[in-house]
């Protein structure tokens, strides 16, 4: 292939499917999921919704957040930018039949190398619109922040727990989980770590240590949750 940039990365084959959608937010759940396995940071450059009008259609267009050239400004001062021109797209609009949306990538390369990890791209921790709807709800009904946090994570169905027997006495002394999802965060956000234990107000009457971590857009996810036996040092490790 001729022209072609001095590094290549192709990525073409982790956004290929020939599943349908039913709504653009199972697309943009989708190509989340792609990208977090891939470590391949991209961001909606386009998101038209069909008017009427003219050349006005439902679509969605996925760009590499490196997208596009830096703009230069007549003040004199040189700024750093993180765009190189990457030419990575992916189209997304609805099929014709109507079955639900398509994926198409329309150019798979991108001219830069990718990052080990992903701290810092906005689009890992963007709530969907059914999540920012339920959080704007929560709030005006004057919910605090933390059983914000809950409510999100109960709208989730899928949970993990594991349990280690450590002795003989067929007494639950301790308990830690985390879900999966909250792991895949954890190790694209592991920078900021909030740590906390609750009193014995729960009806175990045991402490609640919770880890909560933060995305790049400042929004909050539980990493883990543990019941421990006691607040002891030792009970941490």
């Amino acid at each position: 292939m001729e022209n072609l940039p001095q590094i290549c990365v192709y990525t073409s084959d982790a956004f290929i499917t020939t599943e349908r959608f039913g709504t653009r937010e199972e697309v943009i759940r989708w190509i989340k999921e792609v990208v977090i396995d891939n470590k391949v940071t991209v961001i909606i450059s386009r998101s038209d919704t069909e008017t009427g009008k003219r050349g006005r259609s439902n679509k969605l267009i996925f760009g590499c957040y490196k997208c596009g050239k830096h703009k230069s400004t007549d003040s004199g001062t040189q700024s750093a930018s993180k765009k190189c021109g990457c030419p990575f797209k992916i189209r997304s609009t609805p099929v014709k039949d109507g079955s639900g949306w398509k994926i198409n990538v329309k150019y798979g390369l991108h001219n830069h190398g990718l990052p080990d990890r992903l701290e810092g791209h906005s689009f890992i921790g963007r709530l969907t619109t059914d999540e920012k709807q339920h959080v704007v709800d929560l709030t005006k009904r004057h919910v605090p922040p933390r059983h914000i946090l809950l409510s999100l994570q109960d709208r989730d169905p899928e949970n993990v727990t594991r349990i280690i027997k450590n002795d003989d006495s067929e007494v639950v002394r301790e308990i830690f989980w985390a879900h999966p999802d909250s792991v895949k965060l954890l190790n694209i956000f592991p920078i900021v770590l909030v740590m906390d234990s609750t009193y014995k107000t729960n009806k175990y009457r045991q402490p609640l240590f919770e880890i909560v971590g933060m995305t790049s857009t400042e929004l909050t996810f539980g990493v883990a949750f543990a019941y421990m036996e006691s607040e002891q040092t030792e009970n941490f490790f």
